[in-house]
């Protein structure tokens, strides 16, 4: 459940462009800075992107599905290592239940789809600079957030878990287990991140850029417990025979469950546009299925490694 961003003064956004659907790969590099993008030179790759448009890459108006329907391009921002929402297969394609989503959106709206794979701490900063339409990262919609993004309804959400390693799984039966000595994990700039120092205080966090390096730590020992999206959890414990879930892990006071698309503050019509098509998906049950597919293809590459 991607995931509390402090937006960076400086942000340096290397971007790997793949195109939904197997389309041709493209590679784009920009550098910009969220606070000054709409007064600076450094917007240069987004205000190059408008084409003719009478808006610049950095209005709100240049991100509506007219505009975006008029350039025949959505550009979607997310972070690829975030299995069962968005990973990579053996052919380096990026696949999962975001991308099934986004390209369907695509197709609805007539336009090619565009996702933009970068860290996933760029990735809201990316959509603020205009550098993306909207972004599609399992993000929770925090009060934090919100100050700065409009965000879409929930698209899937099945809240936080833990995870440890099994000779461990005594040990964290529930949140008593939290005490000084403990140190735990989370994906770097993610809402987990926010909860873990939030209601774990008196532990010690060891934050990492993404979660299969969280995963990595927990199984070399260098954490005793990681802290993630219940879906991420679950995956890894099926994974991993020297893993398993421990306890539910709250959401903090004020916050639901939820994993949404983030688009430009006050970005109503794009948004309400999203909205539409995301309950469409959820009323016919498109979304569970490509959630299953999902969950079937993230499996199926670890049996083959």
């Amino acid at each position: 459940m991607k995931k509390c961003l402090a937006l960076t003064l400086a942000l340096v956004l290397a971007l790997g462009c793949t195109a939904c659907g197997g389309g041709e790969k493209k590679e784009t590099k920009a550098e910009t800075t969220a606070e000054s993008a709409a007064e600076s030179g450094e917007t240069a790759a987004a205000e190059s992107a408008a084409g003719n448009s009478e808006y610049k890459a950095t209005d709100i108006e240049y991100h509506s599905v007219a505009e975006i329907q008029k350039r025949g391009e959505l550009r979607i921002a997310t972070e690829a290592t975030f299995a069962p929402y968005a990973f990579k297969d053996a052919d380096g394609n990026i696949v999962g239940l975001e991308p099934s989503l986004v390209k369907a959106i695509a197709d609805e709206m007539g336009v090619e789809c565009v996702i933009d794979d970068m860290a996933f701490d760029s990735v809201l900063p990316s959509v603020q600079a205009g550098l993306d339409d909207v972004a599609f990262a399992a993000l929770t919609p925090d009060a934090e957030r919100q100050k700065s993004f409009s965000f879409t309804i929930s698209y899937l959400a099945n809240g936080q878990m833990s995870l440890v390693r099994k000779d461990d799984v005594d040990k964290f039966k529930d949140e008593s287990a939290m005490v000084a000595g403990v140190t735990m994990g989370a994906q770097k700039g993610s809402y987990q991140q926010k909860v873990a120092d939030t209601l774990y205080p008196d532990c010690t966090g060891r934050y990492l850029e993404t979660i299969p390096n969280v995963v990595m730590d927990l199984k070399a020992g260098n954490i005793d417990i990681a802290i993630m999206d219940y879906d991420n959890a679950y995956a890894y414990a099926k994974q991993n025979d020297d893993l398993e879930t421990a306890f539910v892990v709250p959401m903090l006071e004020g916050d639901e469950a939820a994993n949404c698309a983030a688009s430009m503050k006050g970005n109503d019509d794009l948004t309400n546009y999203l909205n539409e098509l995301i309950q469409k998906y959820i009323d016919d049950g498109s979304m569970q299925k490509w959630y299953e597919e999902a969950v079937a293809l993230q499996l199926s590459l670890s049996e083959n490694e």
